[in-house]
């Protein structure tokens, strides 16, 4: 029974995330449509000729990506947000959207004869590295933030459990590209190495290759102190939130032992809204990565939402935007499901 009612729980979790995702799409299509620029002009670039040929080409370059129709008028925004979709006719006369799988050319990152790269190859491309950066970070910042957590709130008001809530504050308020900045003083003071992204650590294949890994170190420790300072500190106040009830002090008193009480009793309870927070850090260290990556230079779907927001690159914009939404609900479902899993009163 309780198998049945987890996955009729589960599916409908699943099915509200397409009324989400939608939602994503149309405010994120309202905001980049509504930016400032005209984006044939940023698609042609700087212009060198003759200005009867620029009309021309101004047209033709409209026509292309979608923003005018055959007459040179302006498309509404309405209009391109369905053909986006697929759910209508595009200026070629065929539905090639998002429900049919075509994220659309990118107008920065081009390829012979100037024309546009396919955005789905770009991001399966740099979706690997932001992967390989924030996965570890992930379960490393997990692991250490439940320790030190532990550890603070069993000590309280010792002086470890001052000092890091001190740190923690402190790395709390700073903001991660300056974090990301003295990770980098840091060691170039130390070690007489910044950290900095060179080509050569992307020669492929780049998983064998070990400068690939020496240029992760800087990154990810960028990415774990900035989940650490706040995961700890949740970890520490929600256990010694179950620390004050009386069914702990039941447990003293029958004479267990305080580790016993501690991680057979205690721990168990304060997970449940450590879950929560845990299952969302990664999508929050996702979009951490955009300023990390672009403070090392680091070639995942961070640093291409980033060059694409400086370069109005409106159709990359929206598919990061995109993506990195639906990542962030696929988390959000995985929670979800692991919170009814550890107490199966959830059911709503």
């Amino acid at each position: 029974m309780i198998k049945i009612s987890l996955r009729s729980y589960a599916l409908r979790r699943l099915l509200y995330i397409f009324p989400t995702l939608l939602g994503i799409s149309i405010i994120s299509f309202a905001l980049i449509a509504a930016s400032p620029g005209d984006p044939i002009q940023i698609r042609l670039g700087l212009w060198i000729g003759e200005q009867p040929e620029y009309e021309e080409v101004y047209e033709q370059v409209g026509f292309e990506i979608g923003v005018l129709d055959e007459n040179g008028e302006p498309v509404s925004v309405v209009v391109r947000y369905f053909r986006w979709l697929g759910l209508i006719k595009d200026q070629n006369g065929v539905r090639s959207g998002i429900l049919q799988g075509n994220l659309g050319n990118s107008w920065f990152y081009t390829q012979s004869g100037n024309q546009g790269k396919p955005i789905s190859d770009i991001i399966v491309g740099r979706l690997w590295y932001t992967l390989f950066l924030t996965t570890p970070a992930f379960i490393i910042t997990t692991i250490l933030a439940t320790v030190i957590g532990v550890i603070q709130a069993t000590r309280q008001y010792s002086l470890w459990d001052k000092g890091v809530t001190l740190a923690s504050l402190i790395g709390f308020s700073m903001p991660i590209f300056w974090l990301a900045k003295l990770v980098m003083l840091s060691s170039f003071y130390l070690f007489n190495f910044t950290g900095a992204i060179q080509g050569d650590a992307f020669t492929e294949p780049f998983i064998t290759n070990p400068k690939f890994y020496l240029f992760l170190i800087l990154p990810t420790i960028t990415l774990i102190l900035t989940g650490l300072v706040f995961l700890s500190r949740l970890t520490r106040s929600q256990l010694l939130d179950i620390l004050r009830q009386d069914y702990i002090t039941t447990a003293r008193a029958k004479g267990l032992s305080e580790r016993k009480v501690i991680y057979k009793h205690a721990f168990r309870n304060a997970m449940l809204p450590i879950i929560t927070v845990v299952g969302l850090a990664l999508p929050g260290l996702l979009g951490g990565s955009v300023m990390v990556e672009g403070v090392y230079g680091w070639p995942g779907l961070g640093s291409v939402f980033l060059i694409s927001a400086l370069q109005r690159d409106q159709p990359m914009m929206m598919a990061t935007n995109f993506v990195f939404g639906g990542m962030f609900l696929a988390f959000r479902l995985l929670v979800d499901v692991s919170y009814a899993f550890v107490d199966p009163r959830i059911r709503y």
